[in-house]
C-alpha cells in the first residue's frame, strides 16, 4: 500500500471515528488525546471501545485509549492478515500469528436468551465466595463514597444480610479473559404496578472513564428490559458523578428530577439526579450498547 493510499485510508477511518463521537473531523487529529482534549465522559469513551470493537479490536481490562493517532492505527492494524490486537492498560503492539479469543463473547445464540457479556467483561449471578470482593468494593476508599453507603459501609456479617434486601436480581461482572471480579451491578426496589425499578452499579477504581463499565451497565439494562416487563429504570446519580455520563442526558437518559443539595460528602453538599431510562426507547435505539 503506497503512502497515499495509507493516508486517504486513515482519514477515512478519520472520518466514521468522527460521526461516531459527534465531533468534526478536522478536531481530530493524530495527536488529540480522547479524556484531556476532547473530554470524553464513560459515556462516550464506551461509544469509541464499540465502534473499536465494530473493527475488531479487542478492549480488555481497564485499557485506557490515549491519542486519535494511537486509535486509527489499531484499526489499521487488525487488517493485517494474522494479526489480533489487545488492549492491556494501555496501548499494546499487535502480535504476529496470535489469536485473542474472549470466552464471554459469544458468537451466536438464541435470539431469545439473554446476553450476559462483552468483549471485556462477563456479567454472573453472585457466589458465596464473591463476598469478600463486594464487601472489599463497599469500604475501599476510592469507591465505597459512590455507593449504597456513602462511605459508611456496615460490618462484614451486616452487609452480607442485607447484600439481597430489597434487591431482583444482581451480577458480579467478570474480566472475561480471567474470570476476575472487577464490579458489581444490581437492580433494587421494584415497584409491580407502576413496573419500574433502580440500577446501580459499581466498579474498581482502574474502570472509572474507561468506557468497560458503563458498556457493562448497558448489558445489565438490556438484560432487565428482557427479562421483566418494566416501563423504565430508574438511576439515581450523585453530583460527584455527573461528570461521568453527563453526555447521555436526552438521548441514553432523561433527567427526571435534581434533588438539590441532597448529599453531603467532602465538606460540601451535592446535586442528586433522578435519571430514567424508558424500556420503549432503549429498544429501539438499543443505546446504550
Amino acid at each position: 500500500m503506497t503512502v497515499v493510499e495509507e493516508r486517504t485510508r486513515r482519514d477515512a477511518y478519520r472520518q466514521e471515528l468522527a460521526a461516531v463521537l459527534e465531533h468534526e473531523p478536522e478536531l481530530l487529529a493524530d495527536t488529540v488525546r480522547f479524556t484531556d482534549e476532547l473530554g470524553l465522559d464513560s459515556l462516550g469513551m464506551m461509544k469509541l471501545i464499540i465502534w473499536l470493537e465494530s473493527h475488531g479490536v479487542s478492549v480488555d481490562h481497564s485499557g485506557r485509549l490515549g491519542s486519535v493517532g494511537d486509535v486509527l492505527t489499531l484499526v489499521e492494524t487488525t487488517s493485517a492478515p494474522g494479526l489480533s490486537v489487545r488492549l492491556v492498560n494501555g496501548l499494546d503492539a499487535a502480535t504476529a500469528g496470535s489469536t485473542t479469543v474472549h470466552l464471554g463473547h459469544r458468537l451466536s445464540v438464541d435470539p431469545l436468551a439473554p446476553v450476559l457479556s462483552t468483549p471485556a467483561l462477563w456479567l454472573t449471578p453472585v457466589q458465596p465466595d464473591d463476598l469478600t470482593f463486594l464487601y472489599g468494593m463497599a469500604i475501599h476508599p476510592d469507591t465505597s463514597y459512590r455507593w449504597r453507603y456513602r462511605g459508611a459501609p456496615p460490618s462484614v456479617e451486616r452487609f452480607a444480610e442485607s447484600l439481597w434486601k430489597q434487591v431482583i436480581v444482581q451480577f458480579v461482572a467478570r474480566r472475561s479473559g480471567d474470570r476476575e471480579p472487577v464490579g458489581h451491578l444490581i437492580a433494587f426496589g421494584a415497584d409491580p404496578h407502576m413496573l419500574n425499578a433502580h440500577v446501580g452499579a459499581v466498579f474498581l477504581p482502574e474502570y472509572a472513564g474507561t468506557g468497560l463499565a458503563a458498556q457493562a451497565v448497558g448489558t445489565f439494562l438490556r438484560y432487565l428490559f428482557q427479562v421483566f416487563p418494566f416501563r423504565k429504570l430508574y438511576l439515581e446519580i450523585p453530583g460527584f458523578n455527573w461528570p461521568q455520563v453527563r453526555s447521555g442526558e436526552g438521548r441514553l437518559f432523561q433527567v427526571e428530577g435534581v434533588l438539590r443539595e441532597h448529599s453531603y460528602y467532602a465538606g460540601r453538599y451535592w446535586d442528586e439526579y433522578l435519571c430514567a431510562v424508558y424500556a420503549d426507547h432503549f429498544r429501539e435505539g438499543d443505546a446504550m450498547t
